[in-house]
């Protein structure tokens, strides 16, 4: 099956192309991908996540780059480090309070996503605030090193976004998005039921031990961009089928290597096929967290997430493919829940025709 086959099953757009805009996009999502990939492992940094799936997110869903985004993404990660250090540092004795402050920053950042000038400042709020709470609830994590981590990818994140934009530029100027007219009502259904579904996971997270669960936790957060039901499911779907094929090219991958998969050299360039696969669907798609972006960031989650290439990767993409499925089903059903909970009121009902 071809890459525009994949596409045309898993796009509402009625005409898959591919333009030279599309091309140099994969191109930046390739070797920005395989740059941060390199420089988490040669400096073998304790929260390759980081390192590794920020710059990703910033190069694939933002297919350009100026002072505003590069102010959004650097502004959310220092608000974001000062949050958690007030948030865990003060509030860890008082789960009560701290859920319901974790509550309000949620709906916060979903609001500034529902009303669409700040997207990426709510967007990475959420992804960090959620990985950050995630990580600082350990006794073992070491704070100091979690939030340098996260400002340093940051900053790289930004720095290889500028770099290869400045490399591999557009050939032709991108149209904006078109503004999308939401009424009070739908913003403040979308900004509560993302806010209280992503709550519901933190306590989820918090109460059960489920430390080496990123990629579920992740799975669940990522399906609430769309911020109502029907998207969320339709975000689901594509979810798990982007974490299985990328799950199985690891696979192969390894097979291929077998006692060779220590080496770098070698599992690079199998990494940047597979990014490019991921990447030229994901540009084809044109639907945001579609197939392709899940199975880009799925490999940047394999592979950064303190994994090295020389480990039994079986058992992980068996786990993470289980965890993934569990998550957005238990994930869905708290949608599901709150969605028809919100409409049974006039301020916050929102039909999805």
């Amino acid at each position: 099956m071809s890459i525009k086959t994949l596409a045309q099953v898993f796009t509402p757009h009625g005409n898959i192309v591919y333009t030279a805009n599309d091309f140099r996009q994969t191109l930046r999502t390739v070797f920005t991908g395989m740059t941060a990939l390199s420089i988490s492992t040669f400096f073998d940094t304790q929260y390759g996540v980081f390192y590794v799936v920020f710059p990703i997110l910033l190069v694939s869903l933002v297919p350009v780059f100026n002072g505003h985004i590069a102010r959004q993404f650097l502004l959310s990660a220092v608000l974001n480090c000062i949050e958690m250090v007030i948030i865990v540092g003060y509030l860890i004795e008082w789960p009560l309070i701290m859920t319901i402050v974790v509550f309000g920053m949620y709906v916060m950042r979903f609001r500034f996503m529902s009303k669409g000038p700040l997207f990426l400042f709510g967007s990475m709020g959420v992804v960090c605030q959620s990985v950050m709470l995630n990580f600082m609830s350990y006794p073992t994590t070491n704070w100091h090193t979690l939030l340098f981590s996260n400002m340093e990818a940051s900053v790289m994140a930004v720095a290889l976004s500028a770099l290869f934009h400045y490399l591999i530029p557009d050939v032709e100027p991108r149209n904006p998005p078109p503004l999308i007219e939401k009424d009070a009502a739908r913003v403040r259904h979308e900004s509560l039921l993302s806010g209280t579904v992503a709550t519901l996971l933190f306590i989820v997270f918090q109460v059960s031990d489920l430390q080496d669960s990123l990629s579920a936790l992740m799975a669940g957060v990522l399906i609430l961009f769309p911020m109502h039901y029907r998207g969320s499911v339709v975000s689901s779907l594509w979810r798990v089928v982007g974490v299985v094929l990328s799950c199985l090219y690891i696979l192969v991958v390894q097979l291929i290597l077998y006692d060779h998969s220590s080496h770098m050299i070698l599992m690079m360039p199998l990494i940047g096929l597979g990014l490019a696969f991921s990447a030229r669907m994901h540009v084809m798609e044109k639907v945001g967290a579609g197939v392709g972006f899940a199975s880009i960031t799925t490999i940047g989650i394999m592979f950064g997430q303190n994994l090295q290439p020389d480990q039994d990767l079986v058992f992980s993409d068996m786990y993470r493919v289980t965890s993934v499925t569990v998550s957005l089903l238990g994930t869905l059903t708290m949608v599901f829940l709150v969605h028809r909970i919100l409409n049974c009121f006039q301020a916050t009902r929102f039909i999805v025709k």
